[in-house]
């Protein structure tokens, strides 16, 4: 009900905003914050599972759609109120002509391109396609969940033309960065219809986190699995192949001809669970493991454990790294340098 999920924005919200203001002062630059990180192949379906989280169009197509890390806050608004963002990003100096306010989700979509298009061409590399800045965007609707991800670009294995080779390196380095964090929530976005034994993203985060402690699978794209090929997809979603402590949650995001058609956020939910509903046998699922608002809900849930167990050593870190740049300036003194003329 509409009540109960205001009860359940009231108390995660605080703990949001926290980490959101950490992140707002630089403090992930020296300590690893609690955060969720949306990982997975170029074509997995990231940017659909996102806008069906948000309710935002994020750019969409094949090759380097998300040519730089987008962070994405998202605060619940009480029915009524009008749709607001605001977007930057997260270099130092003026904001590029494009960074600012937005009243609708069209409008913010060509926003997060146009800033993506900037940072790139701002670039220290020339022939990049890609930056290592990221593009920041808030978002308060009444759609929205209380969460914040961060949207990676997709892993690349060979250049295009165009692109330079640099860039597979480049952004590797950036996924392991993001996968070496251990208070980083992993979201594996995999399509359905692929062998989930030979998903890159899911080997990756093996190697960082092997008891799976830290990494959601997100599987999309159920409507492309191959007859015959359902079984074992369900021997996933069941956590029973390829298990991880979180387990795995499948979505049906809108496609882009039921965007092109104008299919609401809301509509696209009542598609998806139909569909689920009817299928032979996806329907055998338990339903806490179906649907964009099951993921949803089990990210927030995530996100706010991981940020109440981390708080009380982050305390401790800052304290730990305040009480030593005070050290450090002892030394110097607490008086202003007399100048030369009042030397004796």
């Amino acid at each position: 009900s509409g009540k109960a999920m205001a009860a359940i924005a009231d108390a995660v919200r605080p703990w949001m905003d926290l980490i959101d203001t950490l992140r707002s002062q630089g403090i992930h630059r020296d300590l690893p914050l609690p955060q969720i990180a949306v990982m997975g192949d170029q074509s997995a379906g990231k940017s659909s599972v996102l806008e069906a989280i948000s309710g935002i169009p994020f750019p969409r197509g094949s090759g380097l759609v998300t040519r730089c890390p987008t962070q994405l806050t998202m605060k619940r608004m009480p029915p009524g109120s009008a749709f607001r963002a605001h977007v930057s990003v997260s270099t130092p100096g003026p904001p590029p002509t494009q960074a600012g306010y937005v009243s609708s989700p069209e409008e913010l979509a060509h926003r997060i391109e146009a800033l993506m298009e900037a940072l790139v061409a701002a670039s220290p590399d020339p022939g990049s396609s890609f930056a290592l800045e990221s593009v920041v965007v808030r978002v308060e609707a009444v759609g929205c969940p209380d969460l914040t991800l961060i949207d990676l670009p997709g892993i690349v294995r060979t250049s295009t033309a165009g692109q330079s080779t640099a860039v597979i390196g480049q952004v590797n380095a950036l996924i392991n960065h993001f996968l070496a964090q251990e208070r980083t929530i992993v979201l594996a976005v995999i399509p359905a219809n692929q062998d989930v034994a030979t998903i890159d993203i899911l080997e990756r985060a093996q190697r960082v986190d092997p008891e799976g402690v830290r990494t959601v699978g997100v599987l999309t794209k159920p409507d492309l699995v191959g007859p015959g090929s359902e079984p074992e997809v369900l021997s996933v979603l069941r956590n029973e192949r390829k298990p991880l402590k979180l387990g795995y949650v499948m979505v049906k995001c809108r496609s882009q001809r039921e965007l092109d058609e104008g299919l609401s956020p809301e509509e696209a939910r009542h598609q998806e669970m139909a569909y689920f509903r009817e299928h032979p046998d996806w329907r055998e699922c338990r339903r806490d493991v179906l649907g964009v608002r099951t993921l949803t809900e089990k990210l927030t849930t995530l996100l706010v454990e991981r940020i109440q167990l981390a708080l009380p050593i982050l305390k401790w870190e800052l304290q730990s790294q305040l009480e030593l740049v005070e050290r450090e300036l002892v030394p110097l003194g607490r008086n202003r340098p007399k100048s030369v003329r009042q030397e004796p």
